[in-house]
């Protein structure tokens, strides 16, 4: 007797399952088209990376909350034209964030091609081309034109397609800060001591792209600027002028004092060939717990991006203040090199001091590695780790909020130059 599959058990029940499992997956990708179509189109937006590099971070937040002034920020295509590129994706997703965070901050889009006119006076305000990806920002009459390409580090800068990092948060928090110019703070740089403006172009210009008004300054004239916030002394070839002054106003280390009474912060890269020359200037550094050694450059031949062993990469601290500092970099699978090139060491002079009610705490954040030696008139003289990077820090309470002033020392000037600050790997 012949047994009709079709009217078996198995074949009904089997047949049943797998249109059931053939309608199951048709739900599921329609589900999912529908879904995605809802989500270019609604920009919903989950950031996946372990380091959130698409969310919006709270210290943009709290830079910006300053800002009072209105902020326009124009794409110049349509949104549907963003979501289908990756690049401008992310960065309309970006502005969209601030537009949710900040009540005053507003993102348009308006196709230049369609409606050309509406950006002919950011032309003549920005002097420069407004195509298709650009981004404008604007707070009254400041208007800044960005390229998308601005938003993005790469390997190679003649080649789009080498990108390896997205910093559009940075980009909009500098391009905000310079349209709004509130209360725009200021970075500035002592002369009038030797030091090698030209080489520090390149640390003053990345002051600049993050919404500092960058200025020079001489101390033997000029007191700093309360709108200062940070003050630089780069590769000083001179002293700065003391107790030894006729006159007050001519005590430049007084007025570096002054500046950091008032939660300041001061940046200084000395050259190990002159540090002999700045007694006055170290003497005030080691009342923030730090001294430089005179006459003595850090070696490392088995940690080094140069022949001679002088180029150091250094070794990320982990502990103190100084590693907490860096801790975003150091927590990273793969750190980038930090690379600092005939180092002075910097003592430590104590972990915690200074004033009269030890308020002041010092921490390395670069040190060269054990296999490490001092090298005086071209002779080795001792082997070990040496700081080659430091940060002094004095805490006050001020009817219980918390303030800070700042001393960060390099042991060399190569670690702010342009040869490694605006290299991509390092």
């Amino acid at each position: 007797m012949k047994t009709n599959l079709l009217k078996t058990k198995k074949f009904k029940y089997g047949a049943a399952g797998t249109a059931l499992t053939i309608a199951f997956i048709a739900v599921v990708v329609i589900f999912n088209v529908i879904f995605t179509a809802l989500a270019q189109k609604y920009m919903w937006f989950a950031d996946m990376t372990e380091e959130k590099i698409f969310t919006l971070s709270p210290e943009a937040k709290e830079i910006l909350s300053d800002v009072t002034e209105d902020v326009n920020i124009y794409f110049a295509s349509e949104p549907d034209e963003l979501l289908a590129s990756t690049s401008l994706r992310y960065i309309y997703t970006t502005a969209l964030q601030l537009e949710e965070a900040f009540p005053n901050i507003t993102v348009e889009c308006v196709d230049v091609l369609k409606n050309p006119g509406f950006f002919r006076g950011f032309y003549e305000t920005a002097a420069t081309d407004i195509d298709t990806t650009s981004v404008v920002v604007t707070s009254g009459d400041e208007v800044t034109v960005l390229k998308y390409t601005l938003f993005f580090v790469y390997d190679d800068t003649s080649d789009y397609s080498t990108a390896w990092a997205y910093n559009g948060e940075k980009k909009f928090v500098s391009s905000i800060l310079q349209v709004t110019r509130s209360e725009t703070p200021k970075v500035l740089f002592t002369t009038e001591h030797g030091e090698n403006i030209e080489s520090a172009l390149a640390l003053a210009n990345m002051f600049g792209e993050n919404g500092y008004t960058v200025e020079p300054v001489d101390l033997s004239k000029d007191s700093v600027d309360e709108d200062c916030r940070i003050l630089v002394i780069y590769d000083p070839i001179y002293d700065f002028v003391g107790a030894e002054a006729e006159d007050i106003r001519f005590n430049e280390i007084e007025k570096i004092d002054d500046f950091l009474d008032g939660y300041g912060c001061l940046l200084v890269f000395c050259d190990p060939q002159n540090v002999g020359n700045l007694t006055n200037l170290n003497e005030f550094l080691e009342e923030w717990g730090i001294s430089y050694v005179g006459g003595a450059t850090v070696r490392d031949t088995e940690h080094s991006m140069s022949v001679d062993g002088y180029s150091i990469i250094a070794d990320y601290q982990e502990g103190g203040a100084g590693g907490l500092y860096l801790s975003d970099i150091s927590s990273l699978s793969s750190k980038p090199k930090a690379i600092i090139r005939k180092s002075a060491p910097i003592d430590i002079l104590w972990a915690t001091g200074g004033e009269l009610n030890a308020s002041r705490t010092v921490s390395a954040m670069l040190k060269s590695y054990p296999t490490s030696e001092l090298v005086e008139n071209g002779v080795p003289t001792e082997t070990g780790a040496y700081n080659l990077l430091t940060v002094s820090r004095e805490q006050r309470i001020v009817n219980n909020e918390h303030y800070y002033s700042y001393v960060i020392a390099a042991g060399s000037p190569s670690f702010a130059s342009q040869t490694y600050l605006i290299s991509n790997s390092y």
